[in-house]
């Protein structure tokens, strides 16, 4: 709970810690009987004036986000004049109050390190550390060379603490947020929906709204959660420039004001300002906004209900935004990918229905159509017609085998022997067309991985319909062989060949196999003798 109210608001630490520090060192002052050494009375009533400043301040750091930081230089000079006061009254006596003097200066340093930069972080320790040794010298210039050895010593303490404090302390200036990573496709959330359950977690907002507008689409499309009414609408183009606020803001259109971190870390404080562009939309009064720059687009978030709205929060929202571009960049690299993995699995079901299913109901057409003549003539047709029964159920075990593949998570696992598998099918072809396909195989055996086996079948089995549907052959013959580290597939034909002046036009199907394989496929025509020369890669592409 006590996280929450202090996590991002380093202005209500850095309050706490003044109240903190002023208590202790009232408390040390009136316990010590020899304090104060200088100042009397006048002393406990600074102590007790800053005491009740510090309290003051706390409140501001609460409740308003804008006087906490116009107030921000005057209540820091404040602090340096504390420390130089309490200084003077106390330093000397019996009690030594240098443990006091270094809480206050690492205090110091450690504000200045949040709410400014490196370099005026520097200037403040090194400035406090000549303070104090101008200080120490005018308290004890008539024993100077007594005392000059010990301020500097402790002077250069303070400079190499500074170092370190800054260092550290800016090394950890950037908030740490979780990566975003949008929803998983399964779960049917748009990457802006997640975007939206992200940053209301991270900051603890009530309500949330994010504008996009992509580079290939006009206009915007606007999501909004929480408080805000949760929906999505697409906004015309021109009705909201998103290019418009370049820099995380905070806004408080009620009293006309906004705060910016602009590049390099630098605040900027507006008066009579009409808030961000988005804000104006959503008729909000007060809330974050911050700009999401990426490859596909530009956007913006708005957030609102943000309890102790601070300046750190702007931090916030560069790390919010640097996340949310670089998830919806990726999600929209996955999707394109996704996309074309849907094409390429369509464009393969497309082959293989078109040289399986396809061709093997041409083929049974064909020969039912050659039965039919034959009974018209009279002639017994019960051995043909159970040569083609026998041949649909090779086709209707071959559908199931490409169903099978198409459910396995692994593409045809293993090697086959492309051998014993085309001898196999060119037998099935030529019973299923009533033709005489021959198979020559290699004379090395050729083991390929069994995707790659299925490929070739599927060629052969195009190539052959072709062939007979297209060109009358009756005589094909089916040759493989190795060439290097490719697969050479040959498919001749005595049939008609191709039509004149058209022998250039690859078969379709087969010339988008054979480029998704990485392969290349050669047609040499003439009537008679018509060859289909295709050459695989081993290793292409599944």
């Amino acid at each position: 709970m006590i996280g929450k109210l202090f996590e991002n608001r380093s202005s209500r630490v850095i309050a706490a810690g003044r109240i903190a520090l002023a208590l202790l060192f009232v408390l040390w002052v009136w316990l010590d009987p020899e304090q104060p050494e200088r100042g009397g009375r006048w002393c406990y009533i600074l102590l007790a004036a800053y005491l009740a400043f510090a309290v003051a301040v706390f409140h501001i750091a609460w409740v308003d986000w804008w006087r906490d930081y116009r107030l921000t230089v005057p209540f820091f000079l404040i602090d340096i004049g504390l420390f130089m006061a309490a200084l003077y009254c106390t330093e000397g006596g019996s009690a030594d109050f240098v443990s006091g003097y270094f809480a206050f200066f690492v205090f110091m340093t450690i504000s200045a390190a949040l709410r400014w930069n490196w370099r005026a972080t520097l200037a403040t320790a090194a400035a406090l550390s000549l303070l104090y040794l101008a200080m120490g010298l005018f308290l004890h210039w008539d024993e100077l060379a007594g005392i000059l050895a010990r301020y500097i010593r402790r002077a250069s303490y303070m400079l190499v603490l500074s170092l370190l404090v800054t260092w550290f302390t800016l090394q950890r200036a950037a908030p740490m947020v979780a990566k975003f990573s949008p929803a998983p496709a399964a779960q049917a959330m748009s990457p802006f929906d997640a975007a939206l359950i992200y940053v209301v977690g991270a900051s603890g907002a009530t309500g949330a709204a994010i504008a996009w507008e992509s580079v290939e689409e006009p206009g915007a499309t606007l999501h909004t959660a929480g408080a805000l009414a949760g929906g999505v609408r697409h906004l015309p183009p021109g009705m909201l420039d998103l290019g418009a606020d370049i820099a995380p803001t905070l806004f408080d259109c009620l009293h006309k004001r906004m705060l910016r971190l602009l590049p390099g870390g630098r605040f900027e404080a507006e008066r009579n300002a009409t808030g961000p562009e988005l804000a104006r939309h959503l008729g909000l009064s007060q809330g974050l906004c911050f700009p999401i720059v990426g490859t596909t687009g530009v956007g913006q978030v708005v957030l609102t209900g943000i309890p102790g709205l601070c300046r750190d929060h702007l931090e916030l929202c560069r790390a919010l935004a640097r996340e949310i571009g670089h998830g919806i960049d990726e999600e929209e690299i996955a999707s394109l990918a996704r996309e074309a993995a849907a094409n390429r699995l369509r464009g393969n079901i497309a082959r293989d229905l078109h040289d399986s299913v396809a061709q093997s109901l041409a083929g049974a057409g064909f020969r039912l159509a050659s039965l039919k003549r034959r009974a018209k003539e009279g002639k017994d047709i019960s051995p043909e017609l159970e040569a083609v029964s026998l041949s649909l159920r090779d086709e209707q075990a071959h559908i199931r085998e490409i169903i099978e593949r198409l459910r396995s998570d692994e593409v045809n696992p293993g090697t086959r022997n492309l051998g014993t598998e085309l001898a196999r099918l060119t037998g099935a072809l030529s019973r299923h067309w009533d033709v005489s396909v021959r198979f020559e195989d290699s004379v090395e055996a050729l083991v390929i991985p069994a995707w790659l086996a299925f490929e070739i079948q599927q060629l052969v089995r195009e190539s052959v319909a072709n062939a007979i549907r297209h060109g009358a052959a009756r005589r094909l013959l089916v040759r493989t062989a190795r060439k290097g580290g490719a697969i050479m597939l040959t498919v001749a034909d005595d049939g008609k060949g191709f039509p004149a002046g058209d022998e250039t036009r690859m078969p379709r199907s087969l010339a988008e196999r054979v480029d998704a394989l990485g392969g290349t496929i050669r047609v040499a025509s003439m009537k008679g003798d018509t060859r289909i020369e295709i050459e695989l890669p081993v290793g292409g592409r599944k």
